[in-house]
């Protein structure tokens, strides 16, 4: 869940800063974190698919 929330928040600053600012260089760093917002929404993907992948694991092997 956090990695959704950082990848919205990453990408609603990017949106921020393309459309609200003329600086030339606030632009260029919007445009450089609209891919790393979705790169962090597929880390967070993969990851939350790894843990449920164990969590189930476990509850077929009866747990610990």
């Amino acid at each position: 869940m956090a990695y959704v929330k950082t990848a919205i928040a990453l990408c609603a600053s990017a949106v921020g800063l393309i459309k609200f600012l003329d600086d030339q260089w606030l632009t260029h760093i919007g445009w450089f974190l609209l891919p790393v917002s979705a790169i962090v929404l597929l880390i967070g993907i993969y990851d939350y698919q790894r843990v449920r992948k164990s969590i189930n694991e476990e509850k077929r092997d009866g747990g610990l």
